[in-house]
């Protein structure tokens, strides 16, 4: 349940004066969240909200309905909830929802193939600190988890995003993921109507 990488992070700054190139090393621990970690996950997803709140919707969440500490104690409890964690700080800075379930709307959705259950892989409620981002960090938790989707037998990669989300969508398209279409609902039943994006990676065998 433990994964842990070190990757190279760099900085190109560009003022009139002057050009800098800041590298340093980062070392990520992904893991399967715990108890612990659930106030920290809730500062994320709060973070996000306050975020877009001040600077405009993207995944549209909201701060008090979705997602609250009760979706995140859902995936504690079921052992879906997974975390990034920056181990020279100890600071967790991504957090999201790892599982086989796919919600009902994704049968509008035209995915590649028909899979079992088993052979799909889902990301739910997948969020990194404003404060943390343009580190590497989404693009991190994305590749752990991929790793566990082969290392769990798994064919495929799907998860959904507001088709406001245009910073997510351009991440996942970058890392290999295909649109497969738009549904238009309240799948946490918060109370509005959003336009959600499918999206896709088969996964090549290794």
């Amino acid at each position: 349940d433990q994964y842990k990488i070190s990757t190279v992070v760099v900085y190109f700054c560009k003022s009139i004066e002057s050009q800098t190139i800041f590298l340093y090393n980062i070392t990520m621990i992904f893991r399967k969240a715990t108890e612990s970690d659930a106030k920290r996950c809730l500062g994320i997803y709060d973070a996000i909200s306050d975020w877009e709140a001040a600077n405009g919707k993207q995944c549209c969440w909201e701060k008090g309905f979705y997602p609250t500490i009760e979706t995140i104690e859902a995936g504690l409890s079921l052992g879906e909830l997974y975390v990034l964690e920056d181990e020279e700080t100890g600071q967790v800075v991504s957090c999201g929802i790892i599982n086989h379930s796919q919600p009902e709307f994704y049968k509008l959705f035209n995915w590649a193939f028909e899979a079992a259950l088993s052979e799909v892989l889902v990301l739910h409620t997948f969020g990194v600190d404003p404060a943390m981002q343009k580190k590497g960090y989404g693009s991190a938790f994305m590749s752990f988890y991929e790793k566990m989707a082969y290392d769990a037998g798994c064919k495929t990669l799907r998860l959904d995003t507001v088709i406001s989300n245009k910073k997510s969508q351009a991440m996942y398209k970058k890392l290999g993921f295909n649109t497969t279409g738009q549904w238009e609902g309240d799948p946490n039943e918060v109370g509005w109507t959003l336009t959600f994006i499918g999206l896709e990676k088969v996964l090549l065998p290794k």
